[in-house]
């Protein structure tokens, strides 16, 4: 095997590292999910580096989102999720919420 091809496995071995994440789910819910109403529901992403820099904001513009598409601006039965995908040295993080508009 040539010193070239060596070179583009490895760099398609760690391109595929790179790429490819793990998923780590976290979630909670603010009340039960029986109630009347329209439902409504919301998703902010933003990015991380190495766990040091954590995107801020990503609550408070879900819910804001969520609020907009109420006429009443009153959602009740909100319950929230946050994703984190990992990968090589950045996470992706994924706030969804729902609930219903009164």
């Amino acid at each position: 095997m040539s010193t070239f091809s060596r070179l583009l496995t490895a760099a398609f071995a760690l391109i595929s590292l790179g790429l490819s994440g793990c998923i780590f789910v976290q979630s909670g819910t603010i009340s039960s999910t029986a109630g009347k109403g329209t439902s409504v529901g919301a998703t902010s992403s933003d990015w991380g580096i190495l766990h040091l820099t954590i995107p801020q904001g990503l609550t408070s513009t879900v819910n804001g989102q969520l609020i907009s598409q109420c006429s009443s601006a009153k959602v009740s039965n909100v319950s929230t999720e946050l994703d984190m995908r990992e990968f090589f040295l950045a996470q992706m993080y994924t706030v969804t919420a729902s609930g219903l508009c009164q």
